[in-house]
Protein backbone atom coordinates (compact mmCIF):
# COMPACT_ATOMS: atom_id res chain seq x y z
CA UNK A 1 0.00 0.00 0.00
CA UNK A 2 2.77 2.32 0.76
CA UNK A 3 4.47 1.99 -2.28
CA UNK A 4 1.24 2.76 -4.19
CA UNK A 5 0.61 6.19 -2.32
CA UNK A 6 4.75 6.76 -3.02
CA UNK A 7 3.89 6.14 -6.81
CA UNK A 8 0.63 8.69 -6.86
CA UNK A 9 2.75 11.19 -4.59
CA UNK A 10 5.42 10.95 -7.13
CA UNK A 11 2.97 11.91 -10.52
CA UNK A 12 1.70 14.96 -8.25
CA UNK A 13 4.71 16.01 -7.54
CA UNK A 14 6.03 15.93 -11.11
CA UNK A 15 2.60 18.14 -12.04
CA UNK A 16 4.33 20.53 -9.33
CA UNK A 17 6.00 23.81 -11.02
CA UNK A 18 7.87 24.07 -7.75
CA UNK A 19 11.29 23.40 -7.46
CA UNK A 20 14.00 22.55 -5.03
CA UNK A 21 15.74 25.67 -5.50
CA UNK A 22 15.50 29.42 -6.45
CA UNK A 23 18.61 29.37 -8.73
CA UNK A 24 17.88 29.02 -12.52
CA UNK A 25 20.43 25.42 -12.96
CA UNK A 26 17.63 23.08 -10.98
CA UNK A 27 17.58 19.83 -12.07
CA UNK A 28 15.53 17.89 -9.76
CA UNK A 29 11.78 18.45 -8.59
CA UNK A 30 11.02 18.34 -5.00
CA UNK A 31 8.05 16.92 -3.02
CA UNK A 32 5.90 19.26 -1.75
CA UNK A 33 6.05 17.11 0.94
CA UNK A 34 9.49 17.71 2.03
CA UNK A 35 10.06 20.64 4.75
CA UNK A 36 12.13 22.92 2.94
CA UNK A 37 12.42 25.44 5.72
CA UNK A 38 14.44 22.51 7.41
CA UNK A 39 18.63 23.20 6.93
CA UNK A 40 19.68 20.01 6.61
CA UNK A 41 16.89 18.92 4.02
CA UNK A 42 18.53 21.79 2.03
CA UNK A 43 22.07 20.74 2.11
CA UNK A 44 20.49 17.29 0.82
CA UNK A 45 18.39 18.59 -1.92
CA UNK A 46 21.76 20.80 -2.84
CA UNK A 47 24.11 18.16 -3.31
CA UNK A 48 21.60 15.60 -4.38
CA UNK A 49 21.15 18.74 -7.44
CA UNK A 50 24.24 18.39 -8.05
CA UNK A 51 25.38 14.72 -8.03
CA UNK A 52 22.16 14.10 -9.93
CA UNK A 53 23.54 16.31 -12.63
CA UNK A 54 27.32 14.92 -12.66
CA UNK A 55 26.52 11.14 -11.77
CA UNK A 56 26.20 10.40 -15.93
CA UNK A 57 30.18 11.93 -15.93
CA UNK A 58 31.83 9.11 -14.53
CA UNK A 59 31.54 5.68 -13.00
CA UNK A 60 34.72 5.39 -10.90
CA UNK A 61 34.00 8.86 -8.82
CA UNK A 62 32.43 11.88 -7.79
CA UNK A 63 32.87 14.02 -5.33
CA UNK A 64 29.34 14.08 -3.98
CA UNK A 65 29.57 10.02 -3.28
CA UNK A 66 31.19 8.11 -0.61
CA UNK A 67 35.33 7.77 -1.23
CA UNK A 68 34.49 4.33 0.43
CA UNK A 69 31.90 2.74 -1.54
CA UNK A 70 34.14 3.12 -4.69
CA UNK A 71 36.55 0.69 -3.08
CA UNK A 72 33.92 -1.35 -1.78
CA UNK A 73 31.39 -1.80 -4.96
CA UNK A 74 33.81 -0.46 -7.42
CA UNK A 75 31.08 1.26 -9.59
CA UNK A 76 28.47 1.98 -6.12
CA UNK A 77 25.63 3.89 -8.18
CA UNK A 78 25.66 1.84 -11.47
CA UNK A 79 22.04 1.08 -11.03
CA UNK A 80 20.81 4.96 -11.93
CA UNK A 81 24.10 5.45 -14.16
CA UNK A 82 22.09 6.82 -17.25
CA UNK A 83 18.85 5.65 -15.77
CA UNK A 84 17.33 9.08 -17.39
CA UNK A 85 17.65 7.52 -20.75
CA UNK A 86 14.39 6.37 -22.99
CA UNK A 87 13.32 5.44 -26.40
CA UNK A 88 12.12 9.01 -26.27
CA UNK A 89 15.61 10.77 -25.07
CA UNK A 90 18.48 10.47 -23.59
CA UNK A 91 16.99 12.70 -21.11
CA UNK A 92 12.86 11.41 -20.69
CA UNK A 93 12.89 10.05 -17.24
CA UNK A 94 13.14 12.96 -14.54
CA UNK A 95 14.28 12.59 -11.55
CA UNK A 96 12.09 13.87 -8.21
CA UNK A 97 12.80 13.72 -4.83
CA UNK A 98 10.29 12.43 -2.96
CA UNK A 99 10.80 11.75 0.30
CA UNK A 100 13.88 12.59 3.74
CA UNK A 101 13.41 9.92 5.90
CA UNK A 102 15.37 10.11 9.26
CA UNK A 103 16.97 6.70 11.30
CA UNK A 104 18.32 5.92 14.30
CA UNK A 105 21.29 7.91 13.39
CA UNK A 106 20.72 11.39 13.13
CA UNK A 107 23.61 11.89 10.68
CA UNK A 108 22.38 9.36 8.20
CA UNK A 109 18.95 9.79 6.32
CA UNK A 110 17.31 7.69 3.48
CA UNK A 111 16.22 9.67 0.38
CA UNK A 112 13.63 8.25 -2.13
CA UNK A 113 14.09 9.50 -5.90
CA UNK A 114 11.67 8.36 -8.28
CA UNK A 115 12.10 8.62 -12.11
CA UNK A 116 8.92 9.15 -14.26
CA UNK A 117 8.91 10.75 -17.60
CA UNK A 118 5.54 12.55 -19.75
CA UNK A 119 4.84 11.84 -23.21
CA UNK A 120 3.55 14.95 -24.59
CA UNK A 121 1.90 12.83 -27.05
CA UNK A 122 0.35 10.38 -25.11
CA UNK A 123 -0.28 12.72 -21.98
CA UNK A 124 1.10 10.09 -20.08
CA UNK A 125 3.52 9.88 -17.33
CA UNK A 126 5.54 7.04 -17.06
CA UNK A 127 7.13 5.82 -14.28
CA UNK A 128 11.24 3.88 -14.55
CA UNK A 129 11.89 3.17 -11.05
CA UNK A 130 11.84 4.64 -7.52
CA UNK A 131 15.31 4.68 -5.97
CA UNK A 132 16.76 4.64 -2.34
CA UNK A 133 20.15 6.08 -1.62
CA UNK A 134 22.17 7.25 1.70
CA UNK A 135 22.41 10.96 2.51
CA UNK A 136 25.07 11.10 4.91
CA UNK A 137 25.69 14.50 7.15
CA UNK A 138 28.72 15.66 8.11
CA UNK A 139 29.77 19.22 9.33
CA UNK A 140 26.96 20.74 6.87
CA UNK A 141 28.79 18.85 3.90
CA UNK A 142 26.57 16.07 2.70
CA UNK A 143 27.95 12.86 0.93
CA UNK A 144 25.81 9.67 -0.90
CA UNK A 145 25.94 6.24 0.00
CA UNK A 146 24.37 2.83 -1.44
CA UNK A 147 21.57 1.76 0.59
CA UNK A 148 22.78 -2.24 0.68
CA UNK A 149 24.79 -1.84 3.75
CA UNK A 150 21.44 -0.43 5.79
CA UNK A 151 18.73 -2.21 3.64
CA UNK A 152 21.30 -5.85 5.34
CA UNK A 153 22.43 -4.75 8.59
CA UNK A 154 20.05 -7.11 10.40
CA UNK A 155 20.90 -9.98 8.03
CA UNK A 156 22.45 -13.15 9.31
CA UNK A 157 26.15 -12.90 8.76
CA UNK A 158 27.59 -16.43 8.37
CA UNK A 159 31.19 -16.70 6.87
CA UNK A 160 32.72 -19.85 5.19
CA UNK A 161 35.74 -20.16 3.64
CA UNK A 162 36.17 -17.81 0.85
CA UNK A 163 32.31 -16.90 1.22
CA UNK A 164 30.76 -14.52 3.77
CA UNK A 165 26.62 -14.91 3.27
CA UNK A 166 24.33 -12.21 4.36
CA UNK A 167 21.35 -14.01 4.87
CA UNK A 168 17.83 -12.69 4.82
CA UNK A 169 15.80 -12.67 8.21
CA UNK A 170 12.66 -14.11 5.68
CA UNK A 171 14.59 -17.49 5.45
CA UNK A 172 16.23 -20.35 7.40
CA UNK A 173 20.42 -20.71 6.55
CA UNK A 174 20.49 -24.05 4.68
CA UNK A 175 23.98 -25.16 5.80
CA UNK A 176 23.68 -28.63 3.31
CA UNK A 177 23.94 -26.12 0.58
CA UNK A 178 26.63 -23.91 2.13
CA UNK A 179 28.61 -26.91 2.37
CA UNK A 180 27.71 -27.67 -1.17
CA UNK A 181 28.75 -24.97 -2.64
CA UNK A 182 32.11 -24.40 -0.56
CA UNK A 183 32.60 -28.01 -2.61
CA UNK A 184 31.65 -26.78 -5.89
CA UNK A 185 33.88 -23.73 -5.92
CA UNK A 186 36.89 -26.27 -4.80
CA UNK A 187 36.23 -27.68 -8.09
CA UNK A 188 35.87 -24.18 -9.73
CA UNK A 189 39.50 -23.17 -8.78
CA UNK A 190 40.69 -26.90 -9.96
CA UNK A 191 39.40 -26.33 -12.87
CA UNK A 192 40.24 -22.66 -13.75
CA UNK A 193 43.67 -23.17 -11.73
CA UNK A 194 43.26 -20.65 -9.20
CA UNK A 195 43.40 -19.54 -5.73
CA UNK A 196 39.85 -19.36 -4.47
CA UNK A 197 38.26 -15.41 -4.36
CA UNK A 198 36.18 -13.69 -1.46
CA UNK A 199 32.68 -12.95 -2.13
CA UNK A 200 30.32 -11.91 -0.88
CA UNK A 201 26.81 -13.46 -0.81
CA UNK A 202 23.31 -11.91 -0.53
CA UNK A 203 20.94 -14.44 0.18
CA UNK A 204 17.41 -12.98 -0.67
CA UNK A 205 13.88 -15.57 -0.50
CA UNK A 206 13.23 -13.61 -4.49
CA UNK A 207 13.98 -11.09 -7.44
CA UNK A 208 11.54 -8.52 -4.90
CA UNK A 209 13.72 -8.60 -2.17
CA UNK A 210 16.87 -9.00 -4.12
CA UNK A 211 15.68 -5.13 -5.80
CA UNK A 212 14.78 -4.05 -2.86
CA UNK A 213 18.15 -4.39 -0.71
CA UNK A 214 19.83 -2.68 -4.32
CA UNK A 215 17.69 0.67 -3.86
CA UNK A 216 14.78 0.11 -5.39
CA UNK A 217 11.10 0.59 -4.06
CA UNK A 218 10.07 0.08 -7.68
CA UNK A 219 11.67 -1.75 -10.96
CA UNK A 220 8.90 -3.59 -13.30
CA UNK A 221 12.40 -6.38 -13.20
CA UNK A 222 11.03 -7.01 -9.94
CA UNK A 223 8.11 -8.17 -10.84
CA UNK A 224 8.97 -10.17 -13.97
CA UNK A 225 10.23 -13.75 -12.62
CA UNK A 226 10.37 -15.97 -9.46
CA UNK A 227 14.05 -16.59 -9.31
CA UNK A 228 16.90 -15.31 -10.47
CA UNK A 229 20.17 -13.00 -9.54
CA UNK A 230 23.54 -11.43 -10.71
CA UNK A 231 27.15 -11.18 -10.32
CA UNK A 232 27.69 -7.71 -8.92
CA UNK A 233 31.19 -5.87 -9.23
CA UNK A 234 33.19 -6.15 -6.14
CA UNK A 235 32.64 -10.08 -6.03
CA UNK A 236 29.47 -9.79 -5.14
CA UNK A 237 26.69 -12.17 -5.54
CA UNK A 238 22.88 -11.01 -5.33
CA UNK A 239 20.66 -14.35 -5.06
CA UNK A 240 17.26 -14.39 -5.29
CA UNK A 241 16.40 -18.09 -5.19
CA UNK A 242 15.80 -18.67 -1.63
CA UNK A 243 19.35 -20.34 -1.37
CA UNK A 244 22.83 -20.69 -0.40
CA UNK A 245 24.00 -21.95 -3.52
CA UNK A 246 24.88 -20.10 -6.82
CA UNK A 247 27.22 -21.60 -8.76
CA UNK A 248 26.10 -19.89 -12.17
CA UNK A 249 26.61 -16.82 -10.55
CA UNK A 250 29.98 -17.50 -8.95
CA UNK A 251 31.56 -19.11 -12.37
CA UNK A 252 31.37 -15.18 -13.72
CA UNK A 253 33.02 -14.05 -10.36
CA UNK A 254 35.71 -16.35 -11.37
CA UNK A 255 35.94 -15.88 -15.31
CA UNK A 256 35.28 -12.05 -14.85
CA UNK A 257 38.49 -11.66 -12.69
CA UNK A 258 40.53 -14.19 -14.68
CA UNK A 259 39.68 -12.90 -17.70
CA UNK A 260 38.25 -9.31 -17.65
CA UNK A 261 37.42 -9.10 -21.60
CA UNK A 262 35.87 -12.51 -21.82
CA UNK A 263 32.88 -12.40 -24.52
CA UNK A 264 29.63 -12.45 -22.80
CA UNK A 265 28.39 -15.23 -24.88
CA UNK A 266 30.84 -17.39 -24.02
CA UNK A 267 31.00 -16.21 -20.62
CA UNK A 268 27.35 -16.95 -20.16
CA UNK A 269 28.38 -20.57 -21.95
CA UNK A 270 30.81 -21.18 -19.89
CA UNK A 271 28.69 -21.06 -16.56
CA UNK A 272 25.79 -23.08 -17.76
CA UNK A 273 27.90 -25.69 -18.91
CA UNK A 274 29.18 -26.08 -15.58
CA UNK A 275 26.31 -25.34 -13.54
CA UNK A 276 23.08 -25.21 -15.58
CA UNK A 277 21.14 -21.97 -15.28
CA UNK A 278 18.45 -21.26 -12.95
CA UNK A 279 17.03 -24.11 -10.89
CA UNK A 280 18.21 -27.01 -13.44
CA UNK A 281 21.64 -28.55 -14.05
CA UNK A 282 23.15 -28.67 -17.65
CA UNK A 283 22.46 -32.31 -18.66
CA UNK A 284 18.88 -31.05 -17.80
CA UNK A 285 18.83 -27.55 -20.12
CA UNK A 286 20.97 -29.77 -22.79
CA UNK A 287 17.70 -32.77 -23.18
CA UNK A 288 15.29 -29.04 -23.68
CA UNK A 289 17.91 -27.97 -26.28
CA UNK A 290 17.33 -31.20 -27.72
CA UNK A 291 13.55 -30.92 -27.85
CA UNK A 292 13.81 -27.53 -29.19
CA UNK A 293 16.08 -28.62 -31.89
CA UNK A 294 13.50 -31.54 -33.06
CA UNK A 295 10.71 -29.14 -33.39
CA UNK A 296 12.79 -26.86 -35.01
CA UNK A 297 14.78 -28.48 -37.32
CA UNK A 298 15.84 -25.30 -39.21
CA UNK A 299 16.59 -23.68 -36.30
CA UNK A 300 19.89 -21.08 -37.42
CA UNK A 301 22.34 -21.07 -34.31
CA UNK A 302 24.62 -17.89 -36.00
CA UNK A 303 21.29 -15.92 -36.05
CA UNK A 304 21.01 -15.88 -32.18
CA UNK A 305 24.60 -15.32 -30.34
CA UNK A 306 23.33 -12.42 -28.08
CA UNK A 307 23.31 -13.66 -24.68
CA UNK A 308 20.68 -10.98 -23.38
CA UNK A 309 17.85 -12.55 -26.38
CA UNK A 310 14.31 -13.44 -24.30
CA UNK A 311 14.88 -16.36 -26.42
CA UNK A 312 13.33 -19.19 -24.35
CA UNK A 313 12.22 -23.23 -24.27
CA UNK A 314 9.44 -23.78 -22.36
CA UNK A 315 10.21 -20.40 -20.31
CA UNK A 316 12.89 -22.22 -18.66
CA UNK A 317 16.22 -22.81 -21.05
CA UNK A 318 17.65 -19.62 -22.79
CA UNK A 319 18.78 -20.93 -26.31
CA UNK A 320 21.46 -18.50 -26.82
CA UNK A 321 22.64 -19.59 -23.37
CA UNK A 322 22.38 -23.30 -24.41
CA UNK A 323 24.25 -22.73 -27.86
CA UNK A 324 27.18 -21.35 -25.93
CA UNK A 325 26.90 -24.21 -23.58
CA UNK A 326 27.44 -26.60 -26.87
CA UNK A 327 30.06 -24.75 -27.85
CA UNK A 328 31.93 -25.05 -24.61
CA UNK A 329 30.93 -28.70 -24.53
CA UNK A 330 32.36 -29.63 -28.19
CA UNK A 331 35.57 -27.69 -27.21
CA UNK A 332 36.54 -29.64 -24.09
CA UNK A 333 35.92 -32.81 -25.78
CA UNK A 334 37.29 -32.30 -29.04
CA UNK A 335 40.40 -30.13 -28.02
CA UNK A 336 40.68 -30.35 -24.05
CA UNK A 337 40.64 -27.63 -21.43
CA UNK A 338 43.39 -25.51 -21.78
CA UNK A 339 41.87 -24.93 -25.68
CA UNK A 340 38.66 -24.20 -24.14
CA UNK A 341 40.23 -21.38 -21.87
CA UNK A 342 42.25 -20.51 -24.32
CA UNK A 343 39.22 -19.41 -26.18
CA UNK A 344 37.61 -17.94 -22.88
CA UNK A 345 40.55 -15.54 -22.36
CA UNK A 346 41.22 -14.59 -25.91
CA UNK A 347 40.46 -10.93 -26.95
CA UNK A 348 39.71 -11.98 -30.53
CA UNK A 349 36.16 -11.24 -32.05
CA UNK A 350 33.84 -13.98 -31.36
CA UNK A 351 33.94 -15.73 -35.02
CA UNK A 352 38.04 -15.90 -35.11
CA UNK A 353 37.85 -17.25 -31.89
CA UNK A 354 35.89 -20.17 -32.71
CA UNK A 355 37.92 -20.45 -35.98
CA UNK A 356 40.45 -21.97 -33.63
CA UNK A 357 38.51 -24.71 -32.72
CA UNK A 358 36.67 -26.00 -35.90
CA UNK A 359 33.79 -23.89 -35.98
CA UNK A 360 32.68 -21.24 -38.50
CA UNK A 361 29.18 -19.68 -39.56
CA UNK A 362 29.17 -21.95 -42.18
CA UNK A 363 28.96 -25.36 -40.21
CA UNK A 364 28.01 -24.49 -36.59
CA UNK A 365 24.47 -25.78 -37.17
CA UNK A 366 25.91 -29.16 -38.69
CA UNK A 367 28.26 -29.05 -36.06
CA UNK A 368 26.14 -28.26 -33.06
CA UNK A 369 23.73 -30.74 -34.23
CA UNK A 370 26.22 -33.48 -34.36
CA UNK A 371 26.99 -32.69 -30.41
CA UNK A 372 24.29 -32.85 -29.33
CA UNK A 373 23.39 -36.31 -30.04
CA UNK A 374 26.60 -37.18 -28.61
CA UNK A 375 26.99 -38.73 -24.92
CA UNK A 376 27.27 -35.40 -22.49
CA UNK A 377 31.22 -34.90 -21.88
CA UNK A 378 31.23 -33.99 -17.92
CA UNK A 379 33.21 -30.55 -17.51
CA UNK A 380 35.27 -31.96 -14.41
CA UNK A 381 36.41 -34.99 -16.31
Amino acid sequence: MKQIVLIILTFLTLSCNGQSESTENVFLTVSPIINKEDTTNNLIISALNSFLQSKNNSLSENEFWKKSDFHKYVYPYLDIYNIEQSKYGKDFFKPTLMEILPTENEKVKVIKIAYIGHNPKTNENLIKSVYNIIANIENEKITFSRYLDFATKSWTNQKTESINYLISPNKNVNTEEIDKQKNEINKLCNFFQTEPINITYYSCVDPKELFKIKGFDYNPMMYVDKSGGLADFGNIIFSGNNSEIYTHEIVHIYTNNLYPKINKFLDEGIATYISGSGKFDYKWHRNKLNIFLKENPKYDFKNHFDPYERLYFENETSIPYLTSALICERTKRIYGKEKLLQILKSEDELWKALKNVGLTKENINEELNKEIKLPLTSVWQ
